[in-house]
């Protein structure tokens, strides 16, 4: 079967590297176009021997729409809206309302992505956004979407939309972890400590305070947090470790970047949690997988709904410490049958499995 070629419209491609990992893996199998309008102070995060176009600014910010037109003057400019068999728009407002309009004039269909910034900024801010969502949604020969809480977010604000052709298109992790699966992590025979472990940037809606709440708070064994992630909410961690009087410990090793260390890091635990909102997926979730930690992630949220409760970790509140200690309790008493788990499922996130799938949804359903 012919693969049916695309023109991808991505704004957020600098933002994060799972754009340019679907970005290397596609092009292994069809010479698509990508459009990839970004503001001009991203120069700073320039791709070697990306086509990038610097383009938006600060009235763009507060107009928004001035970024529609640019973007489908540089479609003409650049002469992409030849030979595209579809448009995808990676977004469902910022790259999707360019999409819409181009396939309306070209008379080619369009699929665009939901991510959480169109779930919980344009659409729950905007009534205007809102209304224009569900044009684009019905219009849309396919919605791709990143985990199941967010297409049931979407069928919950557009019911009429459910019979909509919905596929998941989860992120994958990087060829790295895939490699370097840790296939040799035993059972621990006892639980007097346990190591957790978070990765995430420090911000609010990572709710690492609910992590270090529950360190204070349970003293039924030892606990020890290990804390990596950039610390822009600036926590004084000495102060947190001070305050801690129960025997359990706070170690906060700051960003790590390289992956070999980080790989070490995720080894040296027995669980990973981060109980962040408003997460359009959350790779390290998977990352933690592949190194054969059980997770405890939120309900509702992020990559809740890809897995059976209880067969890679457990989902819980965000907001509910009890709930926390319930999780890690649960977590600990079916530790072997919950880690062989892990590995597997990880497996599942392979950049190349996904793309091959995308492609196989598109050339059968489009």
């Amino acid at each position: 079967m012919d693969q049916k070629k695309a023109l991808h419209i991505n704004s957020y491609f600098l933002s994060n590297k799972i754009h340019y990992n679907f970005f290397k893996e596609i092009i292994k199998y069809r010479q698509d176009k990508f459009l990839i309008p970004v503001y001009k102070h991203f120069k700073e995060n320039h791709i070697e021997g990306m086509d990038i176009d610097y383009v938006f600014s600060g009235i763009d910010k507060k107009v928004f729409f001035t970024k529609v037109f640019r973007v489908l003057y540089l479609i003409y400019k650049k002469k992409l809206n030849r030979d595209a068999d579809y448009i995808h728009g990676h977004t469902l407002i910022s790259d999707g309302i360019p999409a819409y309009l181009l396939s309306r004039i070209i008379k080619k269909e369009f699929v665009v992505s939901v991510r959480s910034t169109d779930v919980d900024y344009f659409i729950a801010r905007s009534s205007v956004f809102r209304s224009i969502a569900k044009k684009i949604l019905t219009n849309a020969s396919m919605v791709f979407l990143v985990s199941p809480s967010h297409e049931q977010r979407i069928k919950n604000l557009y019911p009429e939309l459910v019979n909509k052709k919905f596929f998941l298109l989860p992120n994958g992790i990087d060829n790295f972890w895939i490699k370097n699966l840790n296939e040799g992590k035993l059972e621990k025979a006892t639980f007097e400590t346990v190591n957790i472990l978070f990765v995430g940037q420090i911000i609010k809606r990572k709710r690492l305070d609910l992590l270090i709440d529950f360190i204070q708070k349970f003293d039924d064994r030892r606990y020890n947090l290990t804390i990596v992630g950039k610390n822009s909410l600036e926590l004084d961690f000495d102060e947190i470790s001070r305050s801690i009087n129960n025997g359990n410990s706070v170690n906060y090793i700051g960003e790590v970047k390289d992956s070999n260390e980080l790989l070490q890091i995720y080894r040296k635990n027995d669980i990973f949690v981060l109980l962040s909102y408003s997460e359009t997926f959350g790779v390290v979730y998977i990352e933690a997988l592949s190194q054969k930690l059980p997770i405890i992630y939120t309900r509702g949220d992020g990559i809740d709904g890809y897995f059976e409760e209880g067969e890679v970790g457990y989902s819980c509140d965000h907001e509910s410490l009890d709930e926390l200690k319930e999780k890690v309790d649960l977590t600990l008493s079916q530790y072997k049958r919950i880690s062989m788990n892990t590995t597997k499922k990880a497996k599942l996130f392979e950049w190349d499995h996904l793309v091959k799938q995308y492609m196989n949804n598109i050339n059968t359903s489009l």
